[in-house]
């Protein structure tokens, strides 16, 4: 029988080593199919004990709950929601958002993924609040395929780059060039400069 209660802070262990299940899990998908993501997602050394105190202090202060699903007393799963304020030009001033759900992989298939979230959503329609969303890498299709059936749709993307070392140096140069130009008058510095676009 799985059920699905409110963590409280006597919980934090529990959700912490799912975290740790969840994220080793994480890195298998996603790393897997897209190598760019591991220089944004290695973890700090101390990053299980950063997460639970990050979690703690969402939960201190009411603008996170946790809630955990338990299969004859053993962690099966959780979510985290979170509310999050939106930037001050938009009508919609805070949403909740769902910044984790995770299920042991033994107990998929026992909708316990969903009845989380619906008990992420029955607390903020409590808080207040009308919306929420949900984040993944784009490269779990799997999880985006069970969110656009949960009625999530695509609002934004997020892009990422590595600024270049080389750019840094060229832009560097440009700027050298140009501080220079004063001095030397008659050196053909714009055309030099062109070379180097």
């Amino acid at each position: 029988m799985i059920s699905v209660r409110k963590a409280a802070l006597k919980d934090i262990p529990s959700i912490a080593g799912l975290w740790c299940e969840f994220m080793k899990e994480h890195d298998k998908i996603v790393l897997v199919r897209n190598k760019k993501l591991s220089r944004y997602t290695p973890r700090k050394k101390n990053a299980e004990n950063n997460y639970r105190s990050f979690i703690k202090k969402q939960l201190k202060s009411g603008n996170g709950a946790i809630f955990l699903a338990e299969a004859e007393d053993t962690a099966a799963g959780y979510v985290f929601v979170i509310i999050k304020d939106e930037i001050p030009v938009f009508k919609l001033k805070k949403i909740g958002y769902i910044s984790d759900l995770y299920v042991k992989k033994a107990l998929r298939g026992m909708k316990i993924s969903s009845k989380l979230k619906d008990e992420a959503m029955k607390w903020l329609k409590k808080k207040g609040l009308k919306h929420i969303s949900i984040g993944l890498y784009v490269d779990n299709e799997f999880a985006h395929s069970v969110y656009k059936k949960w009625g999530f749709f695509d609002y934004k993307l997020e892009m990422r780059r590595k600024i270049d070392k080389v750019v840094l140096k060229k832009k560097a140069k440009k700027l050298s060039l140009r501080k220079w130009k004063g001095y030397l008058g008659t050196f053909d510095t714009d055309k030099l400069m062109e070379e180097l676009r």
